[in-house]
């Protein structure tokens, strides 16, 4: 199928990116509770969000399928994800399936989806767009006002991922379109959401390193690098945050150097 004329990326993007992913298990949820980004954002949706069983879910761009798996089991929502990468399809409905969760997985353009849904959830995807706001839109007009459920994170490109991307990786920028946290709350504004909530997800945990090009291109270094000096100091930053905020619900969080930057809004009739 065709990308929408103002993709940033293309299905071969996807399809190389994809492959050389390692699979994983994504079925006992052990992983929200491992890395403090994820930690701090399964508090997040937790106060948000309602559990209830059979409520319509979307993923657009639901590459392994792993918030499928966290979306059901947390919440119970009957879960749908889009891609148009015939191998990240492939990989989302076989952890859907190991997981034991009868999700429906779509092969389709975005632009092309129709039908009703509760909550909508895109991660890692409106910046692949040189219209953010009209993808947001396409959501929008999907989402049933009961109210409807509107959830988008993107790569914080302002901060210090953006900094490291700039430095070692600077094709990261043809294919990700930098937003801003400002940009994303006023896009929310704009096509119509209520009960807006925006911030910056994560703290500082420098796994945003692009190691995944260093590795390949420089494997000497990057043992060196990686091993000797930012996957330690990873592990402790991250082991810190997550025992700050359980023991006195600290959240050191900062567009300056929060990896993710995200969005909730609501859709009333």
């Amino acid at each position: 199928m065709e990308p929408n004329t103002a993709d940033l990326t293309d299905q071969t993007y996807w399809e190389d990116t994809w492959t050389r992913k390692d699979p994983r298990p994504w079925a006992d949820l052990g992983w929200v509770q491992d890395r403090y980004n994820w930690f701090a954002w399964d508090h997040l949706l937790r106060a948000r969000l309602r559990p209830q069983n059979g409520r319509r879910f979307l993923e657009v761009g639901c590459a392994g399928g792993k918030w499928l798996i966290y979306f059901h089991k947390t919440f119970g929502y009957s879960v749908t994800g889009c891609d148009y990468s015939e191998t990240v399809c492939a990989m989302a409905r076989r952890n859907v399936e190991a997981a034991g969760i009868d999700g429906t997985i779509l092969q389709q353009d975005l632009f092309t989806l129709t039908g009703e849904f509760d909550v909508i959830y895109s991660h890692g995807l409106i910046e692949h767009f040189n219209d953010p706001k009209g993808v947001l839109e396409k959501f929008v007009s999907l989402l049933h006002p009961s109210p409807g459920t509107l959830i988008s994170i993107v790569p914080n490109l302002t901060g210090l991922s953006g900094f490291y991307n700039r430095l070692l990786k600077p094709e990261t920028f043809t294919t990700h379109r930098v937003i801003t946290l400002d940009e994303l709350r006023g896009w929310y504004e704009e096509i119509g959401l209520h009960n807006i909530e925006g911030g910056a997800l994560g703290s500082f945990v420098p796994f945003m390193f692009p190691r995944d090009k260093i590795r390949r291109e420089h494997p000497r270094f990057y043992r060196l690098f990686w091993g000797a000096f930012l996957g330690p100091l990873t592990w402790a930053a991250n082991r810190l945050c997550i025992w700050l905020f359980r023991r006195v619900g600290v959240r050191i969080e900062s567009p300056r150097f929060s990896p993710y930057l995200y969005a909730i809004g609501e859709k009333r009739g």
